[in-house]
Protein backbone atom coordinates (compact mmCIF):
# COMPACT_ATOMS: atom_id res chain seq x y z
CA UNK A 1 0.00 0.00 0.00
CA UNK A 2 2.94 2.04 1.10
CA UNK A 3 4.66 2.07 -2.11
CA UNK A 4 1.62 2.23 -4.63
CA UNK A 5 0.94 6.13 -2.42
CA UNK A 6 4.57 6.54 -3.52
CA UNK A 7 4.16 5.42 -7.12
CA UNK A 8 1.30 7.53 -7.17
CA UNK A 9 3.31 10.79 -6.05
CA UNK A 10 5.63 10.21 -8.66
CA UNK A 11 3.25 10.28 -11.42
CA UNK A 12 1.37 13.08 -10.11
CA UNK A 13 4.53 15.29 -9.48
CA UNK A 14 5.70 14.23 -12.47
CA UNK A 15 2.97 15.41 -14.39
CA UNK A 16 3.27 18.56 -12.50
CA UNK A 17 6.47 19.01 -13.41
CA UNK A 18 5.92 18.26 -17.38
CA UNK A 19 2.56 20.95 -17.40
CA UNK A 20 5.07 23.10 -15.93
CA UNK A 21 7.55 22.86 -18.90
CA UNK A 22 5.18 22.93 -21.23
CA UNK A 23 3.51 26.18 -20.21
CA UNK A 24 6.16 27.99 -18.35
CA UNK A 25 9.51 29.57 -19.45
CA UNK A 26 11.05 28.04 -16.22
CA UNK A 27 14.65 29.19 -17.66
CA UNK A 28 13.80 33.10 -16.04
CA UNK A 29 13.59 31.37 -12.65
CA UNK A 30 15.62 28.77 -12.37
CA UNK A 31 18.42 31.20 -12.63
CA UNK A 32 16.79 33.39 -9.77
CA UNK A 33 17.24 33.14 -5.90
CA UNK A 34 14.26 31.60 -4.26
CA UNK A 35 13.65 35.15 -2.46
CA UNK A 36 13.78 36.74 -6.28
CA UNK A 37 11.48 34.18 -7.84
CA UNK A 38 8.49 34.27 -4.61
CA UNK A 39 9.22 38.15 -5.04
CA UNK A 40 7.82 38.46 -8.54
CA UNK A 41 4.95 36.24 -7.91
CA UNK A 42 2.46 38.50 -6.31
CA UNK A 43 0.08 36.11 -4.77
CA UNK A 44 3.19 35.51 -2.02
CA UNK A 45 3.65 39.39 -1.26
CA UNK A 46 2.76 38.33 2.66
CA UNK A 47 5.40 34.85 1.91
CA UNK A 48 8.19 37.44 0.96
CA UNK A 49 7.46 39.84 3.99
CA UNK A 50 7.27 37.24 6.59
CA UNK A 51 10.64 35.87 5.46
CA UNK A 52 12.26 39.28 5.36
CA UNK A 53 10.56 40.42 9.05
CA UNK A 54 12.26 36.70 10.52
CA UNK A 55 15.44 37.09 9.14
CA UNK A 56 15.21 34.44 6.79
CA UNK A 57 15.37 36.66 3.78
CA UNK A 58 19.64 35.98 3.43
CA UNK A 59 19.11 32.24 3.79
CA UNK A 60 16.68 32.13 0.70
CA UNK A 61 18.84 34.28 -1.15
CA UNK A 62 22.17 32.66 -1.16
CA UNK A 63 21.81 28.71 0.69
CA UNK A 64 20.43 26.02 -0.82
CA UNK A 65 19.23 23.92 -2.18
CA UNK A 66 16.13 24.15 0.06
CA UNK A 67 12.50 22.64 -1.01
CA UNK A 68 10.21 25.95 0.42
CA UNK A 69 6.30 25.32 0.52
CA UNK A 70 6.05 29.01 0.90
CA UNK A 71 2.12 30.23 1.81
CA UNK A 72 0.34 32.35 -0.51
CA UNK A 73 -1.55 35.67 0.70
CA UNK A 74 -4.76 33.35 1.14
CA UNK A 75 -2.91 31.31 3.35
CA UNK A 76 -1.69 34.75 5.85
CA UNK A 77 -5.93 35.45 4.70
CA UNK A 78 -7.15 33.11 6.62
CA UNK A 79 -5.10 32.70 10.12
CA UNK A 80 -6.98 34.13 13.21
CA UNK A 81 -6.38 37.45 13.46
CA UNK A 82 -4.86 37.21 17.13
CA UNK A 83 -2.10 34.38 15.73
CA UNK A 84 -1.30 36.48 12.90
CA UNK A 85 -0.77 39.60 15.09
CA UNK A 86 1.54 37.65 17.15
CA UNK A 87 3.17 36.41 14.49
CA UNK A 88 3.66 39.35 12.58
CA UNK A 89 5.14 41.23 16.01
CA UNK A 90 7.64 38.39 17.17
CA UNK A 91 10.28 37.78 14.66
CA UNK A 92 11.48 34.13 16.47
CA UNK A 93 7.59 32.96 16.16
CA UNK A 94 7.91 33.83 12.26
CA UNK A 95 11.05 32.66 11.93
CA UNK A 96 10.39 29.24 13.18
CA UNK A 97 6.60 28.59 11.44
CA UNK A 98 8.70 29.32 8.29
CA UNK A 99 11.31 26.73 8.59
CA UNK A 100 8.57 24.49 8.99
CA UNK A 101 8.00 24.47 5.84
CA UNK A 102 11.46 24.53 4.13
CA UNK A 103 13.07 21.27 3.24
CA UNK A 104 16.61 20.82 2.84
CA UNK A 105 17.57 19.63 -0.87
CA UNK A 106 15.26 19.81 -4.00
CA UNK A 107 12.05 17.81 -3.75
CA UNK A 108 11.27 17.84 -7.63
CA UNK A 109 9.54 15.54 -9.96
CA UNK A 110 12.93 13.18 -9.83
CA UNK A 111 12.73 13.12 -6.17
CA UNK A 112 9.58 12.90 -5.17
CA UNK A 113 9.79 9.26 -3.26
CA UNK A 114 11.30 11.53 -0.89
CA UNK A 115 8.43 13.29 -0.13
CA UNK A 116 6.72 10.81 2.35
CA UNK A 117 9.68 11.11 4.71
CA UNK A 118 11.05 14.68 4.16
CA UNK A 119 11.62 16.24 7.10
CA UNK A 120 11.48 20.17 7.18
CA UNK A 121 14.62 22.49 8.80
CA UNK A 122 13.19 21.79 12.51
CA UNK A 123 12.35 18.18 12.06
CA UNK A 124 8.26 18.34 11.42
CA UNK A 125 7.74 15.47 8.90
CA UNK A 126 5.45 16.47 6.08
CA UNK A 127 2.67 14.29 5.37
CA UNK A 128 1.39 13.97 1.93
CA UNK A 129 -1.83 13.27 0.42
CA UNK A 130 -2.59 12.36 -3.30
CA UNK A 131 -6.64 12.88 -3.68
CA UNK A 132 -8.61 12.91 -7.39
CA UNK A 133 -8.99 16.94 -6.53
CA UNK A 134 -4.94 17.97 -6.24
CA UNK A 135 -1.90 16.95 -3.78
CA UNK A 136 -2.14 18.05 -0.21
CA UNK A 137 1.25 18.90 2.32
CA UNK A 138 -0.04 18.79 5.12
CA UNK A 139 -3.44 19.16 4.53
CA UNK A 140 -2.97 22.06 2.31
CA UNK A 141 -3.03 21.60 -1.36
CA UNK A 142 -0.46 22.36 -3.48
CA UNK A 143 -1.71 25.44 -6.05
CA UNK A 144 0.52 25.08 -8.61
CA UNK A 145 3.77 23.01 -10.14
CA UNK A 146 7.12 23.27 -8.21
CA UNK A 147 8.86 26.80 -9.69
CA UNK A 148 12.57 25.71 -9.95
CA UNK A 149 15.24 28.19 -8.88
CA UNK A 150 18.84 28.71 -8.43
CA UNK A 151 19.08 27.65 -5.16
CA UNK A 152 16.15 25.27 -5.03
CA UNK A 153 12.50 24.79 -5.59
CA UNK A 154 9.16 26.76 -4.54
CA UNK A 155 5.52 24.87 -3.84
CA UNK A 156 2.30 27.37 -3.26
CA UNK A 157 0.57 26.37 -0.33
CA UNK A 158 -3.16 28.00 0.10
CA UNK A 159 -3.10 27.25 4.31
CA UNK A 160 -0.92 27.00 6.96
CA UNK A 161 -0.84 23.56 8.99
CA UNK A 162 -3.30 24.62 12.21
CA UNK A 163 -0.41 22.78 14.34
CA UNK A 164 2.14 24.27 13.13
CA UNK A 165 1.09 27.46 13.71
CA UNK A 166 -0.13 26.98 17.42
CA UNK A 167 3.42 25.86 18.00
CA UNK A 168 4.90 28.83 16.96
CA UNK A 169 2.03 30.97 18.71
CA UNK A 170 2.73 29.22 21.92
CA UNK A 171 6.68 29.85 21.52
CA UNK A 172 5.96 33.28 21.49
CA UNK A 173 4.15 33.74 24.28
CA UNK A 174 6.46 31.29 25.99
CA UNK A 175 9.38 34.12 24.87
CA UNK A 176 7.24 37.22 26.29
CA UNK A 177 6.71 36.50 29.82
Amino acid sequence: MKSLRIVAILMILAGLAFAQDASRNVSPSSSRDLLSVAQSDESLSMFVMAAQSSGMAKMLREEGPFTVFALSNRAFANLPKKDMEVLLTNRAAMHVLLVRYIVRGNLTENDTAEMESARTLLGVKLRTDVRSEGDYINGSKLNQPGILCGNGVIFVLDRFDPALVHEAVSLAHRTTR
